[in-house]
């Protein structure tokens, strides 16, 4: 049975000598042969280490010789596993920036690796070895020369860098780091540097977008605490709309009161004109919007919105379901007649044509588009949007021209069969 550590080990880069100790490791746990799992456990942990200083560049802060130093005990076989554990343990002068509970539980394990090398009476037992591998698995990305979060930093940037990586390559693999490398009190720092560094235009959400992937990819693949910051940053500096507006499917990770839903419908969505109407359907879909408030919300999205229409079938569905058409063909046809053909009617000449062209004619939808081009001013922009339509649908001006015909109205020449 292949375990969740052989799982984790799969999926790091690790020099061939410490995939082989870890190897060993594991070989040794499945015939439980615990101290000698633990063993190995510890030495490929701190062979991680020894590479990663010896392949560092000396820290800013430290002297020239003492680093020299560091490296030439390293490079010994008679030192480098003593000037590996003095380093992780040493808060006077230290390389790694990391806190004094990880240097803790370091000591811990090297008084555990005493006890399997020199066969100590303190018993080692499965469970021991678990424990090491968790204090690894949750703790590795945190010992760097530069920091576990700037490190972190760096390999996100490298990743989005295409003159490194691909522009499709995965990155699940650093989006699970964040939970294990970047402490509660560092994680809004972190959203603003991790989110200028891989955009070329800074904090920038448009659809496809580095920072839109790698938000949706964190919310759905970090655990409680990441993604309420995260999503706790997106609201206080709005940008929650923007990565609603490219995958509406992430609505339930934002948890919005009932008070933030109605700033949404009431002013917020007006600055998404692209995806505002996706953004409205997915409040309807979700039942977010009180019952009571839905018509005032149609009537104000529908005075806000100008210059867009629904562009999917899954939002005419969510919009058809809330009863928006009904609210558009009151305000549109019963109410304005399609009069204000400048400042109402143009800029929501696509969304009239959809209204048309995507629900039943009424009766006096299609009086009042017959009684519109009879006037000697009318939006020649919902003009177009119809003849065209007409143009395209056979069926839908079949059904005007049979209401008009039943109803004894006067069809206009540039709709005429």
């Amino acid at each position: 049975m292949r375990l969740d550590f052989e799982q984790w080990i799969s999926q790091k880069r690790f020099s061939t000598n410490v995939t082989k100790l870890f190897n060993e490791s594991v070989t040794c746990y499945k015939h439980s042969a615990y101290r000698a799992s633990l063993l190995f456990s510890y030495l490929s942990f701190i062979t991680i280490i020894k590479e990663n200083i010896i392949k560092s560049p000396k820290p800013a802060h430290l002297p020239q010789g003492r680093w020299d130093d560091t490296i030439r005990r390293l490079q010994s076989d008679d030192t480098w596993e003593a000037t590996v554990f003095q380093e992780l343990t040493n808060s006077s002068s230290p390389i790694f920036p990391i806190s004094e509970d990880i240097r803790q539980q370091v000591k811990y394990w090297k008084d555990r690796r005493n006890d399997c090398a020199h066969f100590k009476s303190n018993e080692i037992e499965s469970h021991h070895i678990e424990s090491l591998w968790s204090f690894i698995k949750s703790n590795l990305s945190k010992i760097t020369i530069e920091g576990g979060k700037e490190n972190l930093l760096n390999k996100f940037e490298r990743h989005f860098d295409p003159t490194f990586t691909p522009p499709n390559a995965d990155f699940d693999h650093l989006v699970r780091e964040i939970d294990d490398t970047v402490l509660p009190p560092e994680l809004g720092a972190f959203w603003v540097e991790l989110l200028e560094r891989i955009d070329d235009f800074g904090i920038y959400f448009f659809s496809g977008s580095p920072s839109v992937r790698i938000v949706g990819r964190i919310l759905r693949l970090c655990n409680g605490m990441t993604v309420e910051s995260l999503v706790s940053f997106l609201k206080q500096n709005q940008h929650d709309l923007s990565v609603l507006g490219d995958d509406t499917t992430l609505i339930s990770y934002f948890q919005y009161t009932a008070e933030e839903v109605r700033g949404i419908w009431h002013n917020r969505i007006w600055h998404s004109k692209p995806t505002a109407l996706a953004i409205y359907a997915i409040l309807l879909r979700n039942d977010l919007i009180p019952r009571e408030q839905i018509r005032e919300a149609h009537e104000r999205v529908i005075a806000m919105i100008a210059g867009y229409s629904p562009y999917s079938d899954e939002i005419h569905v969510a919009l058809s379901g809330g009863g928006f058409g009904e609210t558009l063909f009151d305000i549109a046809i019963h109410q304005q007649r399609l009069n204000d053909w400048y400042h109402w009617v143009n800029p929501r000449a696509d969304l009239l044509a959809y209204y048309i062209e995507r629900y039943p004619l009424h009766e006096e939808t299609v009086e009042v588009i017959c009684e519109m081009y009879a006037r000697s001013r009318y939006s020649h922009w919902l003009g177009e949007r119809i003849e065209k339509m007409f143009a395209d649908s056979l069926s839908k001006k079949t059904e005007f021209h049979q209401i008009a015909e039943r109803r004894g109205f006067t069809i206009p020449p540039e709709l005429a069969l």
